[in-house]
C-alpha cells in the first residue's frame, strides 16, 4: 500500500515579470520537490508534476514512492498572483500604502515581519467580513413596498 505524505510549500515571488517558485523545505527520501512558472499557479503545478516523475523514477528501480499532498503557503507576491485581489483596494481595507503594498507585491521590496502581520491580519479580516454574507438576497428595489 502506498503511503501518504503531507508536506509544506513555500510558493514565492521573484524579482521581474513571471518569476514564480514552488519550493519544499522538506525531501523525501532525498527527493526535493520544487517547480517555477509564470505565475503562482503554473509553479505549484510544476511541483506537483516533479512528485509524477519521481514515482515514476521510483516506479522503475522497484520502489515505491508516497502520494504527496502539498500544503501550499504563499510570499505576498505569489498571494496577490494566486487570488485575484485588487492591491491599491486592499491596501486602502487594511490601511497600508499602496504604493509600498505594490513594491511587496513584485518583491520590488522585501516587507519586514510587521508589514507581513498587517497583510495576513487584513486577509483574516476580509476572509471574516466576506463570511458575515452581506450580501442583499434580491435586487434592492425588491426590499421596497
Amino acid at each position: 500500500m502506498v503511503k501518504k505524505k503531507r508536506l509544506l510549500a513555500i510558493v514565492e515571488r521573484g524579482k521581474g515579470k513571471r518569476n514564480f517558485s514552488c519550493f519544499t523545505p522538506e525531501s523525501i527520501d532525498n527527493c526535493g520537490m520544487g517547480g517555477y512558472g509564470g505565475t503562482a499557479r503554473e509553479a505549484m503545478a510544476d511541483t506537483e508534476l516533479s512528485v509524477q516523475e519521481y514515482k515514476e523514477l521510483k516506479a522503475e528501480e522497484g520502489k515505491e514512492f508516497p502520494n504527496v499532498e502539498f500544503d501550499f503557503r504563499f510570499d505576498v507576491g505569489a498571494f496577490f498572483d494566486y487570488y485575484p485581489i485588487d492591491v491599491t483596494a486592499f491596501a486602502k481595507y487594511i490601511g497600508m500604502n499602496a504604493s509600498v503594498l505594490r513594491q511587496y507585491v513584485t518583491a520590488i521590496r522585501q516587507p519586514k515581519q510587521e508589514a507581513i502581520d498587517k497583510i495576513r491580519n487584513g486577509i483574516e479580516k476580509l476572509s471574516r467580513d466576506l463570511g458575515m454574507n452581506r450580501m442583499v438576497e434580491m435586487p434592492p428595489a425588491s426590499y421596497v413596498k
